[in-house]
């Protein structure tokens, strides 16, 4: 049994995490979209989305 963490390992999940993360609240607020009546509040999901979309697409640095 192996006990010690592999930094190696940790780091590939904790982006695909976050990545999936992104992917969901863009999601998320795409499906807000249609739900809402003012013009306003539709404006502000739709940039709430591509923001998550874009953050999704990024590469973390560490």
């Amino acid at each position: 049994m192996h006990s010690a963490m592999d930094a190696s390992n940790t780091a590939p999940q904790a982006v695909s995490h976050q990545k999936a993360y992104h992917q969901s609240a863009a999601i998320h607020a795409a499906r807000m979209i249609r739900l809402q009546y003012a013009i306003e509040s539709k404006n502000a999901f739709r940039a709430e989305c591509v923001e998550h979309l874009r953050a999704s697409l990024c590469e973390t640095k560490s």
